[in-house]
């Protein structure tokens, strides 16, 4: 398989204060694990642009973006909700964010590369149609997934959010579209403590109690999602790839190792395995443990080949 690698180092600007868990040292310490081990130099690197307006439309409302150019910092910081901050360069690195996704998206849609990993912040998939929340303003994943279906027009593209906190933003913007099956696994009870249950037509959560380990999620999965998927039989997999639901990360109470997170890579790899395309697009969401984020982001990686 073709595998790009998309970041970019504008997310800097992004600088929140030393203790706010979603720090520019996240991607830093997944760039320095994929040199260390030699599969960076395997992989296409990929830079990325500003997300062009027409694809942030297919998300967010027209009236949410004006909101937030009207309230970026000239200078300091301000508060978009409690646990956003919003910096001098934070929009542009959201922009930019952003873009990275829709590159990646762009070069498996034109055959260039079969999978992609975009590390990427500030995250997106909380922020809302109108809405910025739990760190994240633009929505990467459901921009990308709403391209894809829009411009390039895929009928059935699956999105799959394994994050500990629900992407709620994601189920937002695409909740009861039959062109999107959306599978989210999660720590329950948890921020944002919303759409947990399956009320929705195309939503299948999976709902982790505190303590779960690896191997109860990997049932759970193969259980409530495999069946499912292989029905769908999505032309484009998009994945919100939090890692934060490792045993070590001060951000939750699941009971995960690096391990599983290679047992999710081959897991997606294999649902829609009869297509040699089988194009994954995976997005960083959570993970705030940097050695932990390091070994299980790499570890995810390494299973696509």
């Amino acid at each position: 398989m073709k595998l790009g690698y998309y970041s970019y180092t504008t997310h800097l600007d992004h600088d929140v204060e030393d203790m706010h868990p979603e720090h520019p040292m996240r991607i830093i310490a997944i760039n320095h694990a994929l040199e260390q081990s030699g599969l960076m130099s395997d992989m296409l690197l990929g830079g990325c642009a500003y997300v062009a307006q027409k694809d942030l439309l297919r998300a967010h409302k027209e009236g949410y973006i004006k909101q937030l150019i009207a309230m970026s910092p000239a200078n300091g910081m301000i508060l978009a909700d409690p646990d956003t901050h919003m910096m001098v360069g934070t929009l542009d690195a959201a922009y930019q964010a952003a873009g990275c996704v829709i590159n990646g998206l762009d070069d498996i849609m034109s055959g260039k590369i079969n999978r992609a990993f975009c590390a990427v912040r500030p995250p997106g998939h909380h922020a809302q149609k109108s809405k910025a929340m739990g760190f994240c303003f633009l929505n990467n994943v459901a921009i990308a997934a709403k391209k894809a279906q829009l411009e390039y027009g895929l009928e059935r593209i699956a999105i799959i959010d394994f994050d500990v906190h629900q992407g709620n933003g994601t189920i937002d913007i695409l909740a009861d579209d039959p062109n999107f099956l959306i599978c989210s696994s999660f720590q329950h009870p948890s921020f944002p403590f919303s759409h947990w249950q399956n009320i929705h037509s195309n939503i299948i959560n999976t709902p982790l109690g505190v303590g779960t380990s690896g191997i109860d999620m990997r049932r759970a999965v193969e259980k409530q999602w495999l069946e499912q998927l292989q029905k769908f039989k999505p032309q484009l997999t998009i994945v919100s790839a939090g890692f934060d639901a490792h045993k070590d990360d001060p951000m939750a109470e699941l009971n995960w190792q690096a391990a599983d997170y290679a047992w999710l890579g081959a897991f997606l790899s294999d649902i829609n395995k009869e297509n040699s395309d089988n194009k994954i697009l995976a997005v960083l969401e959570g993970g705030y443990n940097l050695e932990a984020l390091a070994a299980s982001t790499h570890q995810f990686i390494d299973s696509f080949r």
